[in-house]
């Protein structure tokens, strides 16, 4: 009987116990994974200058979903003046870079996306410009290196510095979609068709990695060592789902 009744009460113990009860908490818990919303009006990230002509190759790459316009440029429009920068879906507009004194080496850009996400990365090496969508080589040519740049312009995400005194905001050329993953290398990281990693990861090749993992109002944090934390204008977080 009285070990009968020792069992009964570890029963009753484990009913309002139950070993699974930390399970809801631990979820919790867990983040839920995110992206920057851009509304193609107001909306843009800055980060200080990357001096891309001093490196022999580079590649500039990003996750975005439904995106139209700018995802990133350096350098304002108009020569003699070099830029960098890359659109989709931008009529009028494409991807690619100036150099020497506003020479144009750019093509555009319309994807045929997969469940809304792209993809895209822009590479240079070996006097190549090269650039995949959603891991497909889609444009090859050869081109000299960008630039010489401006060091007093910064790098915009999702927008263009403004180039007449006259415009009333500090950007122009919104981008509208949403962003999750951004990474400018000084490494050509692809030179053949590829699947392209759900995350991005900071290595010793590493200028700057936005990762969106931790979710900030006004900053966009470089996981990469060399902090070009990013200042945030009127892009919104939101929560993603895991496509």
């Amino acid at each position: 009987m009285k070990f009968n009744s020792i069992l009964i009460a570890v029963f009753s113990l484990s009913l309002a116990c139950p070993l699974t009860a930390a399970e809801p908490e631990k979820a919790t818990k867990e983040k839920k994974p995110q992206g920057l919303q851009f509304d193609g009006k107001s909306s843009y990230v800055t980060f200080p200058h990357i001096k891309l002509e001093d490196y022999g190759e580079f590649t500039i790459e990003a996750w975005v979903k439904d995106w139209s316009g700018r995802i990133c440029c350096q350098g304002k429009q108009g020569d003699p003046e070099n830029s960098i920068w890359i659109s989709l879906r931008a009529k009028h507009h494409s991807a690619g870079w100036e150099s020497d004194n506003g020479m144009n080496h750019s093509v555009p850009i319309d994807p045929n996306s997969i469940e809304g996400w792209d993809h895209f990365a822009m590479v240079y090496s070996e006097l190549q410009q090269t650039f995949y969508l959603n891991g497909k080589q889609i444009h090859q040519t050869s081109a000299p290196a960008p630039g010489p740049f401006d060091e007093s312009r910064l790098f915009f995400i999702g927008a263009q510095e403004k180039w007449e005194d006259t415009q009333t905001k500090p950007a122009a050329l919104f981008g509208k979609g949403c962003m999750r993953m951004f990474r400018i290398s000084k490494v050509a990281r692809y030179d053949k068709e590829f699947e392209p990693a759900d995350r991005f990861t900071s290595d010793a090749e590493t200028v700057v990695l936005f990762d969106f993992a931790k979710p900030d109002k006004d900053m966009l944090i470089d996981a990469s060592p060399n902090k070009n934390n990013g200042i945030i204008y009127n892009a919104r977080w939101v929560d993603l789902k895991q496509d």
